[in-house]
């Protein structure tokens, strides 16, 4: 009975504690009574992340939208402005120079964006996008688009030089031309910096080798060596083929130049590559066994196999096969309208084909794509060109002479300068 008396008195305090607590007279309502507080959950933004993270989203956005994260924090503001590698990888597709983004444009390319030097060097080459007065607009193009051009150069790292291609002849050396003036100023700019201009040095001597005259083919020579002893692949590969003919009378150094040769196409150069397939299937040149020759020839083809066309159409999703086989067949009586050669028409399709399979073109562009990729390859490859108005004039009118000069910077830029 004791116990039980004592469990009814604790019981009954307890109770008696709970009654005060949440009495509701005004003696008790002076003691609140403990609430928990709900924790509100913590709001993640853009600025909560590790910079490091921030970067990579940062990265390969569109310049536009760099611009406008720029306006919107003073930290945004201040990694946008003091990190070159944001500049560096900001998008500039679909985009092109103009007066309003002409600021934005040369700032990302003297920070390491491929892609706004690229556009930047044929807007002013071609005066297409940049406001320049007529006054001496030759000679101001012409210095802007070779300094865009040589730096084009310098973050083409993967590629055959490739700026050449916009200032081959015809055109006079000592004309008001506007091509003449960058030829002038990266020839300056090569005698002032006698180290790494290996690239531009191999675009000078392209230029002066398509002239018929002897003496500037001559001092192309000269060029693709020195741009050879400044580490040029395709300069010394030139060279090699130079050199081939005098090689074939002595044997010895014949097998010494086919030993050269696959030294070169191992170190990537395209060119090399398709010689080097040829020695092997001509014969035992180079005193391989008959199995191994037949390797070196397989991996060659191997390593070219064409794009799988349906990763064309995951990207091209209002574009058919029947859509690429009308631009292939058109493409195909332009070739032969022009007699251009079949490998100049097979880059001109490769470049398509990875151009379709990197961003989206709406079908009313295809035509464009088509025959801008063909004025390139024409300059890659073939001795007659194509110009820009001859293509203008290809599609009926259809389009522009600035619209097929920015589909050509869109294409560069877009391949990263890979033409072939």
């Amino acid at each position: 009975m004791a116990a039980n008396s004592w469990e009814l008195r604790i019981f009954g305090l307890i109770l008696l504690a709970l009654r005060v607590t949440h009495c509701r007279c005004s003696r008790c309502c002076s003691v609140p009574s403990k609430r928990r507080m709900k924790k509100k959950p913590r709001v993640l933004t853009l600025l909560c992340l590790p910079e490091d993270v921030l970067f990579h989203v940062l990265k390969g956005l569109p310049m536009e939208d760099i611009l406008s994260l720029r306006a919107v924090h003073s930290h945004l503001k201040y990694l946008i402005d003091n990190h070159a590698c944001v500049w560096a990888c900001a998008s500039f597709q679909e985009a092109w120079p103009s007066p309003r983004n002409l600021k934005t444009f040369e700032r990302a390319a003297e920070k390491g964006n491929f892609e706004a030097a690229v556009k930047l060097g044929i807007a002013y080459l071609y005066n297409e996008g940049p406001s320049v007065s007529d006054e001496g607009r030759a000679e101001v193009n012409g210095l802007k688009a070779s300094h865009f051009f040589s730096l084009t150069e310098c973050l083409n790292v993967s590629a055959a030089p490739f700026a050449w291609l916009f200032i081959r002849p015809p055109w006079s050396l000592g004309g008001s031309c506007c091509k003449a003036v960058v030829y002038e100023s990266l020839q300056r700019e090569c005698q002032q910096q006698k180290t790494q201009r290996g690239s531009i040095l191999y675009c000078l001597a392209k230029v002066l080798s398509l002239f018929e005259d002897e003496e500037k083919r001559n001092a192309a020579l000269k060029m693709f060596e020195d741009s050879s002893k400044q580490g040029c692949l395709h300069s010394s590969y030139l060279l090699w083929e130079n050199n081939q003919k005098a090689a074939m009378s002595d044997p010895g150094r014949y097998l010494q130049s086919l030993r050269q040769l696959r030294d070169y196409a191992a170190k990537g150069s395209w060119e090399a590559q398709i010689a080097l397939a040829k020695a092997c299937g001509n014969g035992n040149q180079l005193g391989l066994e008959s199995k191994m020759s037949v390797e070196t020839v397989f991996q060659f083809f191997q390593a070219s196999l064409p794009l799988n066309k349906q990763s064309i159409f995951t990207v091209q999703k209002g574009m058919n096969e029947t859509m690429r086989y009308i631009l292939v067949d058109w493409l195909v009586e332009v070739a032969t309208m022009k007699d251009f050669s079949s490998l100049c028409l097979h880059m001109t399709i490769g470049c398509v084909d990875r151009y379709l399979k990197l961003r989206p073109v709406p079908r009313a562009r295809l035509q464009l794509l088509g025959i801008a990729c063909m004025v390139i390859c024409t300059r890659f490859v073939s001795k007659e060109i194509l110009t820009i108005r001859e293509a203008v004039w290809l599609t009926d009118n259809t389009y522009k002479y600035e619209d097929l000069v920015r589909m050509m910077g869109e294409i560069i830029s877009a391949l990263e300068g890979r033409i072939k």
